[in-house]
């Protein structure tokens, strides 16, 4: 495993930022509403890979737009993942078959760093585990036509600059409210996606970790 992955790891085993930190890019509707943090017996489970690679000497990671559909999450950005199936072993298994099916990596070249903290999702009553997994090399995405509108990849050190957490007016389902995202050329990254990115670029600023990979 690469310098970059390495120091990774060994910066999530001294702790993770928690939940308290992940809701420091939560939207005012969560806020207003006064959304739970924790989840019921009944939630849903589901996982999605952060997968991690380098570019141009950069490390990046992969994002996906889903189609537009009438659900909770239609035409949003996030990362490759979904409900935990009933063949899987475990949370990081099921980590490792979406992003598989969803953008065709090869499960087998990704070595798994390790699991960030749980998120729950009120709106779907599901609590999503990310998995941060590293490649040695940037995959031959071909996305799922029926499950992805498009692939992009993002460098991670463009996210840490903070002109590019911004904050506007967006309406959900007839409800008018701020969203507080990501904006990568164009792209809005916002909600749990957000949410789950930013404890990760947390951990790499912690660590003072080097995005930089040969």
């Amino acid at each position: 495993m690469e310098k970059f992955a390495e120091n990774l790891k060994l910066e999530i085993l001294k702790g993770l930022p928690g939940t308290e930190n992940q809701w420091q890019m939560a939207s005012s509707d969560r806020m207003i509403r006064n959304f739970p943090r924790t989840p019921g017996a009944d939630a849903k489970v589901a996982a999605v890979l952060i997968l991690l690679f380098p570019f141009h000497g950069s490390v990046h990671t992969v994002f996906m737009q889903r189609p537009d559909y009438k659900g909770i999450h239609g035409g949003q950005i996030s990362f490759p993942g979904g409900k935990r199936e009933n063949s899987d072993d475990n949370i990081i298994q099921t980590a490792l078959r979406e992003a598989s099916e969803e953008t065709g990596v090869n499960p087998d070249e990704i070595s798994v760093i390790n699991t960030l903290t749980p998120l729950f999702i009120p709106v779907s009553n599901t609590i999503v585990t990310p998995v941060a997994g590293w490649m040695k090399k940037k995959p031959e995405f071909k996305h799922h036509p029926g499950e992805v509108v498009f692939l992009f990849d993002g460098e991670i050190k463009r996210f840490l600059d903070p002109s590019i957490v911004r904050i506007k007016p967006m309406e959900i389902h007839g409800t008018n409210i701020d969203i507080k995202y990501y904006d990568y050329d164009g792209n809005v990254i916002w909600g749990a996606t957000a949410m789950m990115l930013h404890e990760l670029l947390t951990i790499i600023r912690r660590g003072n970790i080097m995005l930089t990979v040969n």
